[in-house]
């Protein structure tokens, strides 16, 4: 309850690919984040929060249902959810909210609800169809080494994006009375997803003020878990330079400062409005990055901390002692529960997740509390499904493709540097953990499912007539990414005759 006495408002903001350690509040001396900070300090921040799936469709339906993917039958940035699986925005509504959907959710096929009341803006994908003067970016490529070799200064239709749900969801707070129902707004932002192009003096500021990173020693790439080397073997980032990981970071974090620019104009607004003390502010990311903070990696699709573990910030005045930080481990499955307790709404039937309100309230974790979540991942770019399973301080992954597993121990190896899998001293906890994870997943079921899924789409394409239309229409800004001059780009012509002969 709020001091009014109401049910308070809620503003979940959910950016895409953010890193969880590149946040002035989680310890990163060089970001400039003040108002996602300011935001950590008047509340709690999560240190051990993960994503159900490091692929944003299978994380986002995760959030919004509490189930984890292979419950869902999602798999891949295609899938559908079925309309008759209720989500969070459902409950709200039975509840009495007013459930509102702004900006990106990944909701595809013919339903672009899910339980929310209302959609203030579309989706993304009229925003990705980018290229730099006639040259081609392609934002969504597995060449992932692409996008870090093409980081620079410029704005692209992301950017434009996420400040157009922004200017969206702050008329919405301001058009709002003291009266009426309580409503939840989800906020949906793209950035700092790629493309690696972020504005001129950020880009500029943080080339000057990031190092050059150090390439991986050889003997660790050469000591690496097969399926990781697959990994970066299909993603093409070991031919990357020190230099173009140093573009590539100064761009990401370039990113993330306008993302946290948003993300100010929405706080200033609820403060504008008198609505701060009676709004609870949640932040949190679909997935992470790993932003070439680790091993030279990017992007997303592993059980790095860097790419599994997301953000979560939470703020409500009076009810969510500040500052505080939480070291239980808990899920995206875990906040649609704990949003529906903090509204007293009705809860979500079958949520593998359960509320974290008590450790909101500042309370210790209950004895009953699992410290342990789960990730899943599909398989993509030629990679086959996988699972990760993160258990008090230890984090299991197995990869079916090579029917074994790493092993790291969080807390004496935070970089996961050491794979413990095969050492006798760790054998009862691959076996504790390894039969904790088959109980509720399996390689071979995946793969018969995503084999049938992708028949099922051949079919649909082959139909002879178009899919269902969209019913948001979105309007586009101008295909194209202004302020980008190529001559910064070291190489640019071998670059591009690369990316176009692929």
């Amino acid at each position: 309850m709020t001091a009014s006495g109401r049910r308070p408002n809620i503003v979940l903001i959910v950016a895409d690919q953010h890193n969880p350690h590149v946040l002035g509040c989680a310890g990163d001396p060089v970001v400039q984040t003040p108002n996602l900070d300011r935001l950590a300090a008047q509340g709690a921040r999560f240190t051990g929060c993960y994503t159900p799936a490091p692929l944003c469709a299978p994380a986002r339906l995760g959030l919004l249902t509490g189930q984890y993917p292979s419950a869902l039958d999602v798999w891949d940035n295609s899938a559908v959810l079925p309309s008759h699986v209720s989500t969070f925005a459902h409950a709200l509504g039975a509840g009495g909210y007013e459930a509102v959907l702004c900006g990106r959710m990944h909701l595809n096929g013919p339903d672009p609800f899910h339980g929310f009341e209302k959609r203030l803006h579309g989706d993304v994908a009229g925003y990705l169809s980018l290229e730099i003067r006639g040259q081609g970016y392609y934002t969504t490529t597995g060449q992932t080494h692409y996008a870090v070799e093409v980081a620079g200064r410029g704005r692209t239709g992301c950017a434009a994006f996420d400040d157009d749900v922004t200017d969206r969801a702050c008329d919405f707070i301001e058009a709002r009375g003291a009266g009426g129902r309580p409503y939840c707004l989800v906020v949906g932002y793209v950035l700092p997803h790629n493309p690696l192009i972020c504005q001129r003096r950020w880009f500029d500021h943080y080339l000057a003020a990031l190092p050059v990173p150090e390439p991986p020693p050889p003997e660790f790439l050469q000591n690496l878990h097969p399926a990781l080397r697959a990994w970066r073997q299909r993603r093409g980032v070991d031919h990357l330079t020190p230099e173009q990981h140093h573009r590539g970071r100064a761009a990401y974090y370039g990113l993330v400062s306008q993302l946290d620019a948003n993300v100010g104009r929405l706080l200033e607004a609820l403060e504008r409005c008198g609505q701060a003390d009676d709004t609870v502010v949640v932040y949190t990311a679909d997935h992470g990055d790993m932003a070439g903070e680790q091993h030279g990696m990017w992007w997303k699709s592993c059980y790095y901390e860097g790419a599994a573990g997301v953000p979560l910030l939470a703020r409500h005045p009076g009810h969510i002692p500040a500052p505080a930080t939480v070291d239980a481990i808990v899920g995206l499955v875990d906040l649609g529960p704990t949003l529906l307790d903090l509204a007293r709404c009705p809860a979500l039937p079958g949520a593998a997740g359960r509320s974290f309100a008590p450790l909101l309230a500042g309370h210790p974790a209950p004895a009953d509390w699992p410290h342990e979540v789960f990730c899943e991942y599909g398989g993509a770019h030629g990679d086959l499904p996988s699972c990760m399973v993160r258990r008090g301080p230890w984090k299991l992954a197995y990869y079916h493709e090579f029917d074994s597993c790493l092993l790291y121990d969080l807390e004496s190896d935070p970089g996961e540097t050491r794979d413990r899998a095969t050492d006798p001293e760790c054998a009862g906890v691959v076996d504790e953990l390894l039969a904790r994870l088959r109980s509720r997943w399996s390689g071979e079921r995946a793969l018969e499912r995503i084999a049938y899924q992708q028949r099922a789409r051949d079919v649909i394409a082959s139909c002879g007539h178009p899919a269902l239309p969209h019913p948001l229409p979105e309007a586009a800004p101008a295909a194209g990414v202004d302020d980008f001059d190529f001559s910064q780009i070291p190489g640019w012509e071998a670059i591009r005759e690369r990316a176009r002969a692929t």
